[in-house]
């Protein structure tokens, strides 16, 4: 199953979870900025994604709040590496299927995504 096969089959899921269907309406009713943590549980573990939102976020001042997690995905990559382009898929899948007017943005490891410059 290639990347896209794979996310749009996540949304599928998404849609039909009860808790994070609803969880997702109401953030995409709400209009917030979804977030994209990719992430691992550890040294040598398969990396996930937490799909969520910054509640109390002010993005003028640079406060972000607390991370509310909307849906949490295992298995979505083997390495850092893979965080942007599959990130950047999901991204934009979501925000396609759920017609966002912002991009989600990418987090690593609970901190925004600095691409390395060679």
């Amino acid at each position: 199953m290639n990347p896209a096969e794979f996310f749009a089959l996540v949304i599928e899921r998404i849609e039909q979870h009860p808790r994070y269907s609803m969880l997702m309406r109401n953030a995409v009713a709400a209009q917030e900025q979804l977030v994209l943590n990719y992430h691992t549980h550890g040294a040598g573990q398969p990396y996930c994604v937490a799909v969520g939102v910054y509640d109390g976020a002010i993005a003028q001042l640079g406060i972000l709040g607390e991370f509310r997690e909307v849906a949490h995905i295992r298995g979505v990559g083997r390495e850092e590496a893979e965080c942007e382009p599959l990130m950047g898929l999901f991204g934009a899948l979501l925000q396609q299927h759920y017609e966002l007017q912002k991009t989600p943005l990418i987090y690593l490891g609970g901190q925004p995504f600095e691409p390395k410059v060679p």
